[in-house]
């Protein structure tokens, strides 16, 4: 609620900030692919790919850039169904504005989800209920982050 009620949109991008350890963030694997807890999750598990490097579309994308994006990608969800068990995923990018990219900058969600991840909450009242809070969810996942390497 602190970070919305005081929500600046910063002229500097929040994932080369986290690349650059300028800003705090859930990290499970850093290098040239990060991968990153959303702080911001559309369910429990939700993470964030991406470059080190600023790259908007993924035509800018440098070839190997591309393979270790989803080689890391693989891995996330090989590290996902050991640590939390999902039943299915939801994997997506979106690039542009019109698209839903809040960051302008290219990055994956991996994005869990189990059997009952949706009740009567999501449904009426517009709002998501986190069954375990983010840290525990981070400590499960860290457990399984050698996967990553």
């Amino acid at each position: 609620m602190k970070w919305v009620k005081n929500y600046k949109k910063s002229k500097e991008c929040v994932l080369c900030k986290i690349a650059k350890k300028e800003e705090k963030a859930m990290i499970l694997k850093d290098g040239e692919i990060f991968v990153i807890m959303n702080k911001f999750p559309y369910n429990t598990g939700h993470l964030l790919i991406f470059p080190k490097r600023h790259v908007k579309e993924i035509e800018e994308l440098r070839e190997e850039e591309g393979r270790e994006l989803f080689i890391i990608l693989q891995k996330c969800v090989k590290m996902l169904k050991k640590a939390l068990r999902p039943k299915g995923f939801n994997i997506g990018i979106n690039i542009g504005e019109v698209a839903s990219a809040s960051i302008e900058h290219l990055h994956i969600h991996v994005v869990p989800r189990f059997g009952a991840d949706s009740g009567f909450m999501e449904i009426f009242d517009s709002t998501k209920v986190m069954p375990e809070p983010l840290g525990k969810t981070f400590k499960k996942l860290k457990r399984f982050s050698y996967l990553l390497k």
